[in-house]
């Protein structure tokens, strides 16, 4: 197995821990409470308790009282920022990783930009219209 089925297999572990866990605590609280104030009583108690909880954790993490242009505002500036580093990253990384071969690159792309300009300029706008 590879690392990525790896991961995932451990997420859907953690998932299903998670839930089991929570349905152990929740059964219980509902035996604890059942002596108390009765069974049906006790799990409507439980079942507030919980749901209260996810409307916490649901205000606390979502955070409704900002607005959605704040929001947007904040992931288009991540979003660009992110995206802004990733060619000079990669290149880094290139340039680290095989260096002779990014400078035999970049004497090839300087030869033919020397050569043929004309040819050279055609074939970048070919390529920078296909990425459209």
């Amino acid at each position: 197995m590879d690392a990525t089925k790896l991961r995932l297999f451990a997420a859907v572990a953690g998932i299903v821990c998670g839930f089991g866990g929570m349905f152990a605590l929740s059964v219980a609280g509902i035996l604890a409470l059942a002596s108390v104030i009765g069974l049906t009583a006790a799990c409507f108690t439980v079942a507030a308790i919980l749901v209260a909880i996810a409307a916490l954790m649901l205000y606390i993490f979502l955070l409704p009282y900002r607005k959605s242009s704040e929001e947007i505002d904040d992931l288009e500036e991540s979003t660009a920022n992110a995206l802004a580093d990733l060619p000079f990253d990669t290149l880094k990384s290139l340039v680290q990783k095989y260096p002779v071969s990014v400078t035999a690159g970049a004497m090839l792309l300087g030869y033919t930009l020397v050569r043929d300009p004309k040819t050279a300029t055609r074939h970048a706008q070919r390529l920078l219209l296909g990425l459209l």
